[in-house]
């Protein structure tokens, strides 16, 4: 069975998730919701690098998201058909990273203004450099003639944008095309309608992330060293979440 352990949300196993569902590829979202439980994954050694998400796939531990989503890529042929098509969805999918981590971050700001404010410069920043690359295609994928794990990435990157600023794609016909496209797919589909699914990110997910790694929750938040052990206040490093 395939298993992805994660906090108890979407977070940056999320792109993972999208890629499972475009490969058919069924699997068991494993909740990592206690520091006993991450103490317990770490004593299974099955963490390579001491971070997450894990995925147990194919008798392999694997670790870091963009490594994930390049094997799931290749293993479901979605990584085109020429090498210039896997070059393009290389680099998109590394200014894809780039452009998710706003998005990533939005649920941690002080205020839903300033999630909002930060998103929207970010969109700014690459939303055109999106939308021209997806125009200059005529099939509209952003490599090749067909779907691609960058179109994949980059649509799972929109939602989580669209989340929090629903009329962001409103001047980028392109890229709201390429998102509807993606959505429909089958296996996508699927899974977005099914109770494997987390919710947005909230207050409740940067508290739970808190709470696993025993660290301090952004300043914020009231009483926000209430889940670091003793007086020195070191964090864990095992995410940037």
């Amino acid at each position: 069975m395939t298993r992805l352990h994660y906090f108890n949300g979407r977070g940056r196993a999320e792109t993972t998730r999208w890629m499972l569902a475009a490969c058919r590829i069924g699997f068991e979202n494993v909740p990592v919701d206690t520091p006993e439980a991450l103490a317990a994954l770490r004593a299974a050694g099955k963490l390579p690098f001491d971070q997450m998400p894990l995925l147990e796939i194919d008798k392999l531990n694997l670790s870091q998201s963009t490594a994930m989503i390049r094997y799931l890529a290749r293993r479901g042929g979605y990584y085109g058909e020429t090498d210039a098509d896997a070059l393009w969805c290389d680099m998109i999918a590394g200014a894809v990273a780039d452009f998710a981590e706003t998005a990533l971050q939005a649920a941690f700001q002080p205020t839903e203004d300033s999630a909002v404010e930060t998103l929207r410069a970010r969109f700014r920043k690459f939303g055109p450099r999106f939308e021209a690359r997806l125009a200059g295609n005529p099939a509209g994928f952003c490599a090749g003639a067909r779907l691609t794990f960058a179109d994949i990435v980059l649509a799972e990157a929109l939602s989580a944008y669209l989340d929090w600023v629903p009329d962001i794609l409103g001047n980028s016909p392109h890229l709201a095309t390429l998102h509807e496209r993606v959505l429909n797919e089958p296996g996508i589909a699927r899974y977005l309608q099914s109770p494997q699914r987390y919710p947005m990110a909230g207050a409740d997910y940067v508290i739970d992330v808190a709470r696993v790694l025993q660290r301090a929750l952004p300043a914020h938040f009231p009483d926000p060293d209430r889940f670091v052990p003793g007086q020195d206040g070191q964090e864990d490093q095992i995410s940037r979440e």
